[in-house]
């Protein structure tokens, strides 16, 4: 694609496009060896995430094109089997997920800070090229939404703890303070426009689907950004070197030794055999 905004291609077609996303930055910013021998395939979640995020954002297209069957309790059964022949997967939800998205909606509707957001004009859904200047890269983001009137974007996460405790860990092992770092330097590529914030719609998909907004912490974005530049640097030097691709599968060799916990055990009742 063409640098520039798009407001209605498809999901297809986003992903379709060579161009790097923030999936790749994240991964090769953990190792080339992660990138190159370890790709992304989804998780088997997914459907959920991609339902609730249609259900949020983009409310009719969730009805238009999302199959609720909650009368399906298997997705071995031949009544699922046959919708599945004619229909994206990610879009039928049977069984108790259909409880589960309607809970998850109900929950998110409770939230001021989110329902503000959602209700100011502005686009869901919205695609972003770029080449970066620096390495020359073709880049590219989805922005889950991205508000005329607040001055950061929104993206929905889809979690098992919304707590402030449990996100943060989700926050550094998925490397979210990456994507957002990635976000906003394609959006200013894109419209000249520089965000110093970004925020996060945590929303549980388990009962009782407690959800928070988090705005990503300054110092927290800065490392973003300082890892997302030596993450495309690193992509730049992997494209003229193929033997890089595999750094990081060998680990450098280290002492190891037994958790500290088990040093704070006595081991009086040692059995001998």
């Amino acid at each position: 694609m063409e640098p520039g905004i798009y407001h209605y291609i498809s999901n297809a077609d986003y992903h379709k496009d060579p161009a790097i996303g923030s999936t790749t930055i994240k991964s090769i910013s953990v190792s080339p060896a992660n990138l190159y021998f370890n790709p992304f395939k989804g998780s088997k979640s997914a459907h959920i995430g991609t339902a609730i995020h249609a259900a949020l954002l983009e409310p009719e297209l969730f009805a238009r094109d999302f199959i609720l069957r909650p009368d399906i309790t298997s997705r071995a059964s031949k009544e699922y089997k046959a919708i599945a022949s004619e229909f994206d997967a990610e879009r039928i939800i049977v069984g108790s997920e259909v409880d589960t998205i309607t809970q998850m909606i109900n929950s998110s509707r409770l939230n001021g800070d989110f329902t503000d957001y959602l209700s100011a004009k502005g686009y869901s859904e919205i695609s972003m090229f770029a080449t970066c200047p620096e390495t020359g890269l073709n880049l590219k983001c989805r922005f889950d939404r991205l508000s005329d009137s607040h001055p950061y974007p929104l993206d929905v996460k889809s979690c098992r703890d919304a707590s402030q405790r449990g996100f943060s860990q989700a926050l550094g092992q998925y490397h979210y303070h990456v994507q957002a770092a990635f976000y906003l330097y394609v959006l200013k590529l894109v419209t000249g426009k520089e965000f110093n914030q970004f925020a996060f719609f945590a929303i549980e998909n388990t009962a009782p689907y407690k959800n928070c907004m988090y705005y990503i912490g300054e110092e927290s974005l800065e490392l973003g950004r300082k890892i997302m530049f030596e993450a495309m640097q690193k992509l730049v030097e992997c494209a003229a070197d193929e033997s890089l691709h595999t750094e990081g599968m060998v680990l450098p060799s280290s002492e190891i030794n037994v958790p500290s916990y088990l040093f704070d055990n006595e081991f009086d009742d040692e059995v001998y055999i």
